[in-house]
Parts: C-alpha cells; structure tokens; sequence
C-alpha cells in the first residue's frame, strides 16, 4: 500500500512538472503551430495594424505552401489598439488564454514597454518590428526587435537634415508618447552636436484634429526644415495644414508616418517630404524583395508599405526559429540570441543579427514622396 500511495504521489508531481512545462508550448495541439500577433486593428492605428497584419498572413500563406515546417502555421491576432492598455489585454489573452510561447509584436512603443513585463514573468518571446523606443533595450531577456532604435533613427535623420539638406536651423513637431519624443531627443542632440539650430518643438497628443496653432509657432520660428516624428494621421494633417498657412520648408519624418494612408490624407502637400526607413534590403537581398512585393501585389492588388514588409519580415524569422526548435519557448530564445555574425537571418530587411539585449545594427534608407509614391532618395 505504501508503494503504491509513493507511485500515485510521483504521478503527481511528473503530471503537475509537465503541464508547467507545457505553459510555454502554445496551443499546438496535434496538427498546427500557434503563435500569436499584437497589433492595432482598430483605433486610431487601425492604418498600421491592417499593414502589418497584411504582412503577417502573406508570410503565413507562403511558409505553409512551402511546407516549412512539419505542421501548419497559425497566428493568432488580438486588438491592441496601440494603446498600453487594451494591449495589456491582448498580451495577456494570448499568453494565459492561448498559451502562445511566442507573440510578433506590438505595433508601438509605449505597448511594448506596458507588456514587457508580462511576457518576462511568463517566459514568452515577445519580438517586435515596429516598436522603436530606446528603452525597449533593456525591456527584459524574452523581448526582441528587428528594428533599430530611435536613438539611431533619429540622429541619422539630424545627419541627413544638416549634411545633406544643408539646413541650419530645425523645428521639431514630435507625437507625445515614447515614439516621438525618443526621437525628437536624439534628433536634437546630433543636430545641435553638428552646429544646427533648434528653433522650437512642440509636442502633440495622438487624434489632435488641428495643429494651426502649431504651425503658427513654427512658422515664426523662421527653420530651414521641420522633423515631424509623427504618427500618420497627425503627419497628414501636419503638411497639409502647413502648405493651407504658407510654411514652405522642407519635411522630414520617419517610418511612423511612411505609409499610404499619408498620401491620401496629405494630398499634394506631401509631394517632396522625406522619411527614413529601414525599408528594403537593397544590394543585399534584391531577389527576395522582388518577390516579395510581386506576391503581395498579387494577394492584396497594391503596393507594399514599410510596415508590411518589417511584419512580413519578422515572421519567417519566427518560422525559422520553430522549425529548429519546434514550440518550446526557452530554446526559440537561444537560438535568436544565437542568431550574430554569419548566423543572421538574410531577408528583404537586410541582415538581422541579435546583440546581448535583442537589438539589432541595421542601416536606414531615406526616401521622398514624389508623383504621389515613396520613392528611394538618391
């Protein structure tokens, strides 16, 4: 009797050790693997969120026509609403409800650094590709990004203002969130550190619907050129209000504001800005960006944005990790830690290698909004 109670109780605890070890083994059941995807799908991000979803499921399509792996490939998408909160929510559904080891995503900073913690205490990898902010670095050993920081975006974007533009005197409009005022910082810092002048930054909230007062401001101000580190909706309305009040500049953002929807909302007041990217792997991998923009011409009818390509992207990144090491959590880890030197991954962004703290080392593009298309600035 003793032996069998001691064998009941042994059954036990290996039952009880393998479910703790199937927390972070995703819902895979028998015949699919799981992962899933934070992103804005409606709000005021609903523009990103349907890019990147885009992006996502194009990859999926391809990676199960492929037959890479030996199962099917799923994500599961949830509505972050690029707010820290409702993204709480959907980290949280994916990792306790869904039991997902692995989560693509946020979309934004300010998300990342909210959920971050969630994700470290429940040992899921989290990789984002859109997410910027400088202190998504040191956001915990679970969370990655193919995306570099602000820190270098911005004061590229100073480099090429002052270098390139020959400008002498800059007027920031920043977005009020981790986003934007990292990137202002670093903008100001390098501009100032190459002998620029800052003539004033203003910071505004997200759905602002009139930024006159702003402009008056900046207009005053008299720059050579306005850095605008802006999310889509408040860039549109930026340059157009600013050709309706005469502020001839010259315009410059990031890969926050490089997308379709820009166009559309600015019209011909967009026509000349520029925006630095980290876009497209150009001399590196050109055959894969063909076919990546013939295929997704092909599925959706349009022309990619940047944010289709980083989601595109990061999830045969992710494909490739689960093909080594299936759904286990702690191993996908290692081998993205794994992934420096000649083991990176070669795809349309380029090379994506991984440092101590999930980040990588790539470099930006800057293109120009001309005859109503992104083009690459030469």
């Amino acid at each position: 009797m003793r032996n069998i109670k001691i064998l009941i109780a042994l059954s036990i605890i290996v039952n009880a050790l393998i479910g703790c070890n199937s927390c972070n083994q995703g819902k895979t059941g028998a015949n699919q693997y799981v992962i899933g995807c934070s992103t804005p799908l409606t709000g005021e991000g609903a523009n990103y969120g349907k890019s990147t979803k885009e992006g996502v499921e194009l990859a999926v399509e391809e990676i199960n026509n492929k037959k890479l792996l030996d199962k099917p490939f799923k994500v599961i998408f949830e509505d972050d609403k690029i707010n820290a909160t409702d993204g709480v929510n959907a980290i949280n559904k994916l990792v306790s409800a869904d039991k997902v080891p692995l989560i693509i995503g946020p979309f934004g900073s300010s998300v990342t650094l909210a959920v971050a913690p969630i994700v470290n205490k429940n040992k899921v990898v989290m990789i984002g590709a859109s997410a910027t902010a400088d202190g998504i670095a040191d956001a915990g050993d679970y969370v990655f990004r193919i995306t570099p920081p602000n820190s270098k975006q911005g004061s590229d974007v100073a480099a090429f203002c002052h270098n390139k533009l020959q400008s002498k005197k800059a007027a920031i409009i920043f977005q009020n969130n981790d986003y934007g005022i990292t990137l202002k910082t670093a903008f100001e810092n390098k501009y100032k550190e190459l002998g620029g002048e800052i003539t004033i930054s203003e910071g505004v909230d997200i759905g602002i619907k009139d930024l006159k007062t702003q402009i008056v401001k900046i207009k005053a101000t008299n720059p050579d050129v306005v850095f605008f580190p802006l999310h889509v909706a408040e860039s549109g309305l930026l340059l157009k209000q600013a050709k309706e009040l005469g502020l001839i500049v010259k315009f410059i953002s990031c890969d926050g504001a490089m997308v379709e929807d820009l166009l559309k909302i600015a019209g011909d007041a967009a026509e000349g800005t520029f925006y630095t990217t980290l876009a497209l792997g150009y001399g590196v991998s050109d055959d894969m960006i063909n076919s990546f923009n013939e295929n997704f011409k092909k599925k959706y009818n349009k022309e990619p944005d940047v944010y289709a390509a980083y989601y595109y992207e990061v999830t045969n990144i992710v494909a490739m990790a689960i093909k080594a090491n299936r759904m286990d959590a702690e191993k996908i880890k290692s081998y993205l830690y794994a992934m420096t030197g000649d083991k990176g991954y070669k795809g349309i962004t380029g090379i994506t290698t991984f440092d101590k703290n999930g980040e990588v080392n790539k470099s930006f593009y800057v293109y120009q909004a001309l005859n109503g298309k992104f083009k690459l600035y030469k």
